[in-house]
């Protein structure tokens, strides 16, 4: 059994990486007799997280401290020194980005091997397009995802996109590991069954939905633009009898990066929706698999640009794990997670008729039937992605470590 380290970009409890990808990673790691140790910085959590160790289902956490002075010296030497006091056999480096790019090359520095995991596309035509980041951390973060994968013993990879660019930037074939977002057990318990469906009903009460079609949109709106998801809504409600297009609802669950979904009320006046979006803004995570079910059809616009084909749509998954009938476009990972006939559509990129034709087509089966197809989506990805089947080409990525 081997001894693993984890270095975490971000606290365990809010952003995606840490909660949706790492710590999910570290329980399958541990349940198979690993010793794992995440370490994280004292940030990024609703609550800040003090200095110290805590464990969570086997797994440690080390929340590194600090002292004043500059982040960018002493958060990398800190996150370092707490895996490696670990006395690992493999040191796991999650995005080679920012703080915790630094904290990799200082390691490859230092002369210590380590696997690097990349989830997203950072540089030209990433996220150094959309984030308000200055000039000089433009460069910075594309220099280290362009460099630091050839500096690592092996590479982990969350989509077919990432794999592709790494390998494009000479990392070898074999030392590149494909390993997506997938399935928690422990973290999805209570998503299905009696309980979840009685908080959709409590849900749909509470947002006078009862006796409403409810159109589901689930996102941050990275994935799209507000009035594409709109524009989506008109056409869907045009297909509709008007009788129940007049019934029709737009839940929209989630908050943009950048208030995006401060916005929607006004541009439905514009789309001609005027009363049909109701937008809750970000949901807590305890209230999101009764909202999620509160959608007769989930709508999922995925842009084919190359944010949406390099990511892994934790988001997406959530939406099939809450048994909904989902549409969205054949993008990156959206053709691993979805087979068509199997839990919804799959649209060709862009074409908003199609998309609306195929949300209108899912909204003519009977509820028994739509809620067959979604839960066939759901026992589909806890087959094929659960981690801890996952967990097995991330233990391929550490033996090429143990093995060097």
């Amino acid at each position: 059994m081997l001894r693993i380290s984890l270095i975490a970009p971000f606290g365990l409890k809010l952003k995606g990486t840490a909660s949706a990808r790492i710590l999910p990673l570290a329980e399958a790691l541990v349940a198979l007799g690993h010793s794992v140790r995440v370490c994280v910085p004292p940030w990024d959590d609703p609550v800040p997280s003090l200095p110290g160790v805590e464990r969570i289902n086997g797994v440690e956490i080390l929340t590194v401290s600090l002292k004043p002075g500059p982040l960018a010296l002493q958060l990398p030497c800190r996150l370092a020194q707490a895996a490696l006091s670990f006395k690992p056999d493999v040191i796991h480096v999650f995005k080679p980005k920012a703080y915790s790019g630094l904290t990799a090359l200082l390691l490859s520095l230092r002369g210590k091997p380590f696997v690097l995991d990349t989830d997203d596309w950072e540089g030209a035509g990433g996220w150094n397009d959309i984030n308000p980041y200055s000039p000089m951390q433009k460069k910075l973060f594309a220099w280290q995802e362009r460099t630091l994968p050839r500096r690592a013993i092996a590479v982990t990879v969350a989509s077919r996109t990432l794999q592709t660019q790494v390998w494009g930037f000479g990392v070898a074939r074999d030392k590149v590991f494909y390993l997506p977002n997938g399935v928690s057990l422990t973290k999805y318990a209570g998503w299905q069954g009696n309980e979840a469906e009685e908080a959709a009903q409590h849900w749909r009460g509470k947002l006078g939905l009862e006796d409403k079609t409810v159109l589901l949109a689930y996102t941050r709106f990275a994935e799209f633009k507000a009035p594409r998801l709109l524009e989506i809504t008109r056409r869907t409600l045009a297909l509709l009898p008007s009788a129940q297009a007049e019934n029709t609802r737009l839940l929209v669950v989630g908050g943009g990066f950048f208030g995006e979904e401060k916005e929607l009320h006004e541009l439905a006046e514009r789309y001609g929706l005027r009363g049909k979006v109701i937008a809750i803004g970000q949901a807590a995570w305890e209230d999101l698999p009764g909202l999620l079910r509160c959608g007769d059809v989930a709508l999922y616009p995925f842009d084919d640009n190359l944010i949406n084909r390099a990511r892994c749509s934790v988001k997406f998954l959530e939406l099939l794990l809450a048994e909904r009938s989902v549409v969205t476009e054949a993008v990156g990972q959206q053709s691993e997670y979805l087979c068509e006939g199997e839990g919804g559509q799959l649209v060709t990129p862009g074409d908003t008729a199609a998309f609306a034709a195929a949300v209108a087509k899912l909204l003519q089966l009977s509820p028994e039937s739509r809620r067959e197809f979604g839960v066939i989506a759901a026992r589909r990805l806890y087959s094929e992605f659960s981690w801890s089947k996952l967990v097995e080409q991330a233990e391929a990525a550490y033996l090429a470590t143990v093995r060097s």
